[in-house]
């Protein structure tokens, strides 16, 4: 027989007053080719359609060459939210910005890690609300490895990822994002973050089982946006998409806080387009506008993921104290009450398996799931995400 926690409210006073609500949190990576106010190139209102339409939380940059486009880019392509950006911080070669939406993140602190070429740049931030603790962290690690396929630039690249690797934090949630460069599977970059041997595992949310330049894998390369050289649209590498350069790769704890399929080449539709560009054949999974914005804005393709954060260990989420929606599970049926009209909610395990999806017109919508094993499940919708409990 199971038995259950009838309401959120009580599952809040089992798990005790530090309880917080989960959310669920967009991270974007994308290189802005060679972005500063001499080369900005007319591409701040490509940046700005793009960057809208996915609405990322935290958007991690690569090839930022000063700290000029800082203001620039929050005012003139950030424009939906409230943005927060780290701290310019010139390095050789090309450098890195990471931009965070400030009513979800506080900016902890920022480091930076040499390597042969450029610095990798280290960054933690706390989910809000927070105590003193700062218990709900992620730091994010912005790379850009060496380019050019040869066995001697593929050996920086390792060495470069060593460099992270030997002096990372201990956080639980790790995220690795930025351009590797990476030309496939066994490289030792990509083997010293997914390999058995590494010292400590990512994951790639896509598995490793793909390679470049080849039909099949058609949906997941991100490089390059234009077969020529566009003008006025920041210079950059032509050739067409056939590259995988541009990844998220999460830390083992963290993995299991994916969304599902939420792993995304934003323009991508997965027609061939060796040796083309991003919009020929025309794009079936963006309109003219964001594929003619996604040729010219870069040579890369952004790239984001969806994660669960907020109950971690010493801040277990519930959603109770502060969201007008209430759950009661009672087999076979989940109830939702405080339903906004028409607002899609979806119900999730806490690591992250799709369940159930739930939409109506009324205020109280009931779904049948069955049998639900014990745990705790997650029902997210609009800017709500709240949980239950199933005991046994």
């Amino acid at each position: 027989m199971i038995r259950t926690v009838a309401t959120l409210a009580l599952v809040s006073m089992l798990w005790g007053t530090t309880s917080r609500a989960a959310d669920t949190v967009r991270v974007c990576t994308y290189n802005l080719l060679k972005f500063s106010q001499a080369n900005e190139d007319g591409r701040l209102p490509q940046f700005r359609r793009i960057l809208e339409t996915i609405r990322p939380h935290v958007i991690v940059c690569q090839e930022v060459i000063d700290g000029t486009t800082v203001p620039l880019f929050i005012s003139d392509v950030l424009t939906w939210g409230s943005y927060g950006s780290t701290p310019f911080i010139d390095g050789p070669d090309s450098d890195h910005l990471v931009f965070f939406d400030q009513t979800k993140f506080d900016l902890v602190g920022t480091r930076i890690i040499p390597t042969e070429l450029r610095n990798i740049l280290e960054v933690t931030l706390a989910l809000r609300p927070h105590d003193n603790t700062i218990a709900d962290t992620v730091v994010v690690y912005s790379v850009h490895l060496k380019a050019s396929d040869n066995s001697s630039d593929a050996a920086q690249r390792g060495r470069e990822i060593n460099n992270v690797l030997k002096s990372m934090s201990a956080q639980r949630n790790v995220i690795i994002a930025g351009d590797f460069n990476i030309y496939g599977t066994s490289e030792v970059a990509y083997t010293a973050l997914t390999g058995p041997t590494a010292p400590r595992k990512f994951v790639d949310p896509i598995g490793a089982n793909w390679r470049r330049n080849a039909a099949e894998f058609a949906s997941i390369y991100t490089q390059a946006t234009r077969l020529t050289n566009v003008s006025g649209c920041g210079g950059g590498v032509d050739g067409g998409i056939d590259d995988r350069f541009d990844y998220i790769f999460l830390s083992t704890e963290l993995s299991p806080r994916l969304i599902s399929n939420s792993y995304t080449v934003f323009g991508n539709d997965g027609r061939i387009r060796f040796n083309k560009s991003i919009d020929d054949p025309v794009n079936t999974k963006v309109s003219a506008d964001i594929a003619q914005a996604l040729k010219c804005a870069s040579d890369h393709l952004p790239v984001y993921t969806d994660i669960v954060l907020g109950d971690q260990e010493a801040s277990i989420a519930t959603g109770a104290e502060d969201s007008p929606l209430s759950v009661q599970w009672q087999a076979p049926y989940l109830t939702l009450r405080g339903v906004q009209e028409n607002v899609l909610y979806s119900v999730y395990t806490v690591n992250g398996k799709h369940i159930a999806n739930v939409r109506s017109r009324y205020a109280t919508a009931r779904v049948m799931l069955g049998a639900l094993s014990s745990g705790t499940y997650i029902v997210s919708g609009g800017t709500t995400s709240v949980r239950f409990v199933v005991a046994r």
